[in-house]
């Protein structure tokens, strides 16, 4: 077994997991929450691009529920058995709904990758077209931007819905720096 000081350690580890994914799981179903009250409002929608990592992070949580398992069966503190219980119920019941997700155009914004920004919260929209078409949509306020990968099926609509948008006065976007 470890001495008395590398046990607190791993108690105040799993500890930190816990309140972690405690806070990632309720944020998380909040949105799931936030989605399902938007999804009737779609205009525009298709499914997000399958991510390779998926089936490692349902994996993780497997790990992380049969760990905790072990850890009631060892007869482990709570918080040991709650760390990683929450870990795997996280990635067990959130990667999968996060696959649900539909990325696109909705009466009130758009869902892109980071979560759904409101038509007025956007500042700027750029296109990027790589072999893969993004839209990046840069928020008025805060850090960061938001990616809503286009099928090439869905460009010409999405073009077409984002200028009427602008025509509309739903989507007011910030003049470019310099002219540019």
């Amino acid at each position: 077994m470890f001495p008395a000081t590398q046990q607190k350690i791993v108690s105040l580890g799993l500890l930190a997991l816990g309140v972690y994914f405690t806070a990632q799981l309720l944020r998380g179903l909040w949105g799931y929450q936030r989605y399902r009250r938007v999804r009737p409002t779609a205009v525009a929608t298709w499914a997000a691009p399958r991510q390779a990592q998926t089936v490692w992070l349902v994996a993780l949580g497997v790990a992380g529920g049969g760990l905790a398992l072990l850890n009631a069966w060892l007869q482990r503190p709570f918080y040991h058995l709650y760390g990683l219980a929450v870990m795997g119920v996280y990635f067990l019941v959130m990667v999968p709904l996060a696959t649900r997700i539909r990325l696109g155009l909705y009466e009130e914004g758009i869902w892109a990758d980071a979560g759904f920004i409101r038509w007025e919260e956007i500042g700027r929209v750029a296109f990027v077209e790589t072999p893969e078409i993004l839209v990046l949509l840069i928020p008025r306020r805060g850090s960061g931007s938001f990616r809503l990968p286009v099928p090439p099926t869905e460009y010409g609509g999405v073009r077409k819905l984002l200028a009427e948008k602008v025509r509309d006065g739903a989507l007011s976007l910030d003049p470019a720096i310099l002219g540019l």
